[in-house]
């Protein structure tokens, strides 16, 4: 049977050299978002994991190599990628919770830095993706049993290999447009697979606040169609529209109502908005003026 040892040792690695992490995050939206950090903003994934606590810390002060998977599916994970460490620093809390990373990080995945900011600095982890195991990125996934220790040595952990995907997972085509869903923070990472596709549709869309369920209903058609529209609504902190400029965009989920056709005109895509206001009462009990 396949493992990870055997896969380790065909590229000549020994797993005495390698400290295994299992990103599971415990903040839902970052959870969901990080196969798509690791394809589309590998800078911000990086940052992600260069910091640890103190055990997980301890382990990969005295290894070469960290074997990174991150969640992908109900108790599976995928692997991201192998990472040389390049460099160990520590650094004062203050300097990391100024970087760029760290604000976007925070403000855009929630991501809740609590443990650092309560020390006055930490070790930070310098890494740099190793050409090793590239061909398993994103395809070489494992189901490990459940457990809050997301630091493994790499050789008490030969873990099966559940499956190797035909095409990396973080090209996943998006759903059927009946069953999408987007929130605000996910349209600033969408992968291009997502956003090609956005980009080629044109209708009448939905947006809610999911702090109150307020709606509101828009149309979309022009040049960049459905992604244009929706990345226009959340590129600043606020809505762009009077009523949805009084709630912040990461609280904004967006879905279609009904895709029309490139040959519809101007106004008849306009007409139908109305009618869907009507039907969804967004005028009198909702964000449409």
């Amino acid at each position: 049977m396949l493992s990870l040892h055997s896969v380790l040792d065909a590229e000549g690695i020994s797993p005495d050299d390698v400290a295994v992490l299992l990103h599971t995050p415990k903040e839902p939206q970052l959870r969901k978002f990080l196969p798509w950090l690791v394809r589309e903003r590998a800078d911000l994934f990086e940052w992600y994991q260069s910091l640890h606590n103190k055990g997980v810390t301890a382990t990969l002060r005295r290894r070469r190599f960290v074997l990174s998977f991150v969640s992908f599916a109900p108790s599976r994970l995928v692997l991201a990628g192998l990472y040389r460490i390049a460099a160990v620093e520590t650094r004062s809390t203050q300097k990391i919770l100024q970087d760029p990373e760290a604000t976007e990080l925070t403000d855009r995945f929630r991501l809740d830095y609590g443990a650092l900011a309560q020390a006055e600095d930490w070790v930070w982890f310098s890494l740099e993706r190793s050409d090793s195991l590239a061909a398993y990125a994103g395809r070489l996934t494992i189901s490990p049993k459940p457990s809050r220790a997301y630091g493994r040595l790499a050789e008490n952990f030969d873990e099966p290999i559940a499956s190797i995907e035909r095409e990396p997972v973080f090209d996943a085509p998006p759903p059927d447009w009946r069953a999408l869903t987007i929130s605000g923070p996910e349209l600033r990472v969408l992968p291009e697979s997502w956003a090609a596709r956005l980009r080629e549709w044109r209708g009448i869309y939905l947006i809610v606040d999911e702090h109150d369920g307020a709606r509101y209903v828009g149309s979309a058609y022009g040049e960049a169609n459905l992604l244009g529209r929706w990345q226009a609504h959340v590129q600043g902190s606020l809505g762009l529209t009077k009523r949805l400029s009084e709630r912040p965009t990461e609280r904004f989920r967006f879905s279609i109502l009904e895709r029309v056709s490139p040959d519809m005109t101007v106004e008849d895509v306009t007409a139908l908005e109305q009618t869907w206001m009507q039907r969804l009462h967004t005028k009198e009990f909702g964000l449409n003026i």
